[in-house]
């Protein structure tokens, strides 16, 4: 095949996605069950008419800059530091009073005293700096400190394995930084399940593509989903970058969560905003033991009479067994009742009005709040005849490259077609004879090149590392290929551990010359 051919191959709208996924030079790696489903999803949110997209829309795309920033040069401001200016805010306690606008002495002790109990002292507060992001001549990601800061928070927990939530989690994280990325500075990701994942900070192009690649092979495996410790780990790495003022973290889940409203909102701040992607229906109840927890711990009025109670019937019960007359039980006793009676209606009451929204207090505290349903697979992976087709053509053209031609990089664009046609086949009810031939035979030459058999069609030769990254491709839709024989196996990681082993020591050779030449330079 000419070179012009292979390059429009590779060039191809699927192979040129796989690539950019990292499915090929990342495949060392466990790759997740279906991985190349996350592509047929990415074409559904790129047709604007699609329900899904529509319903996506509010958080697929950022914010189109306000007039100010339309019309302001594009040249770079460097980014200001806090404190650089004081506007005047009331004061937050009584320890601000040393704070304070020195002139607030002068009024009368009353009056003074009524506003510190009011809290309507005003006092100096650091102004942070308002970053304006702007569209640049960039068609990649190009960061720079006016632009929109983004903290993406991923969801792991194993229940995004159910109805392909995780495959439409990546596929929606991957169109938002894909389509954003030249209105986007500072990029922070985590991902979080009952633990909190590390930190991935993203500020130039290498490393934006390898968070995609990092995205598309993350796993379903945790357990739990611990969404308020995410959002205040979120919120404290922006308050420790400064170039992230004014950021807007994404939250990209599909579990409900309590969430502590007030501790979370007073975190956030005036400059943090939150948008949120819930994924399927989950809802949580409270039990009664949660209940108690929340009501120990809330500062709200209907809350601390509840704990009065509580303390009154501890100090009545303290006393029932410290007295001897029978009367003087009887009539503590019955008054315990009453307490108990009393705070069992106001845990009721409290119940039914302060944790009605027990779950979904995310809804609350987002900006942009997006509930989508879980995706129908029959419908979303049925292929039209045209994309047919196109994988007709496809899998004709990598055949004629494997027979004819073949390289490493071909085997392993060959093994992700093969996985993709291996699994959309399966939600397509018509047979394609056609495509079913050529994924057959697609199948039959991987296995050759896996297991190294012996064929006369085949004539390539295949590392260690290529080999080990085909069997990985394989395992989910060609799991006989994708066992290497045993022997064959520890011939390759004992090659592999001997390689590293030689790199190894040959970088402390050197550092051992380096050293020993800077000792002769002394003398």
């Amino acid at each position: 095949m000419e070179l012009s051919q292979r390059t429009i191959l590779r060039g191809s709208h699927f192979f040129s996605r796989m690539v950019e996924y990292g499915f090929l030079d990342s495949a060392l790696h466990s790759l997740p069950d279906d991985f190349t489903l996350v592509y047929e999803i990415a074409r559904v949110l790129e047709d604007i008419a699609h329900p899904l997209t529509h319903v996506l829309s509010p958080v697929l795309w950022l914010a189109e800059p306000d007039a100010e920033s339309k019309s302001s040069p594009k040249d770079v401001i460097p980014h200001l530091p806090a404190a650089e200016e004081y506007e005047a805010h009331l004061i937050r306690s009584y320890r601000d009073i040393n704070n304070i606008y020195p002139h607030q002495y002068l009024l009368p002790d009353e009056v003074f005293m009524q506003r510190l109990v009011e809290r309507s002292l005003w006092m100096p507060a650091p102004k942070l700096p308002r970053n304006k992001r702007y569209q640049s001549d960039s068609t990649q990601y190009a960061p720079d400190s006016r632009k929109q800061k983004v903290y993406v928070l991923f969801d792991t927990s194993q229940s995004m394995q159910d109805s392909y939530r995780i495959h439409l989690a990546k596929a929606i994280a991957y169109f938002f930084l894909k389509n954003n990325q030249t209105e986007m500075g500072t990029v922070f990701f985590r991902t979080f399940d009952a633990e909190i994942g590390s930190l991935h900070i993203v500020q130039n192009k290498t490393d934006f593509d390898s968070l995609i690649t990092e995205i598309m092979c993350i796993p379903s495996e945790g357990r739990g989903t611990i969404l308020e410790k995410a959002l205040l780990t979120a919120i404290q790495d922006i308050r420790v970058d400064s170039f992230m003022s004014e950021a807007e973290i994404l939250v990209i889940t599909d579990g409900a969560a309590h969430i502590d409203i007030p501790k979370v909102r007073m975190a956030l701040g005036e400059h943090i905003r939150i948008h949120c992607v819930k994924i399927g229906d989950a809802n949580i109840k409270p039990d009664p033991k949660v209940i108690l927890n929340t009501i120990h711990s809330s500062e709200s009025e209907d809350a601390k009479v509840i704990r009065d109670i509580q303390h009154k019937v501890k100090d009545l019960e303290a006393t029932v067994r410290a007295t001897q007359t029978e009367s003087r039980k009887s009539a503590i006793n019955s008054e315990i009742s009453y307490l108990q009676k009393q705070m069992q209606e106001r845990l009721q009451r409290y119940a039914q009005r302060a944790m009605s929204n027990y779950g979904n207090e995310i809804i609350e505290l987002s900006t942009i709040f997006v509930n989508v349903s879980d995706i129908d697979p029959k419908t979303l992976f049925t292929l039209p005849p045209e994309r047919i087709q196109e994988f007709v053509e496809l899998s004709k053209e990598i055949l004629t490259l494997l027979k004819e031609d073949p390289s490493a990089e071909d085997a392993k664009l060959a093994a992700v077609l093969y996985d993709h046609l291996e699994t959309v086949l399966r939600f397509n009810d018509v047979h394609i004879e056609t495509l079913s031939e050529q994924k057959h035979e697609l199948g039959n030459i991987l296995t050759h090149l896996v297991q190294q058999q012996s064929a006369k069609e085949l004539q390539l030769q295949l590392s260690d590392t290529d080999q080990l990254q085909l069997s990985r491709i394989l395992r989910s839709g060609l799991k006989k290929a994708a066992r290497i024989p045993l022997t064959r196996l520890f011939v390759i990681f004992y090659r592999i551990i001997k390689q590293r082993l030689l790199a190894l020591i040959k970088q402390r050779q050197i550092l051992r010359i380096r050293k020993l030449r800077r000792k002769d330079r002394r003398y």
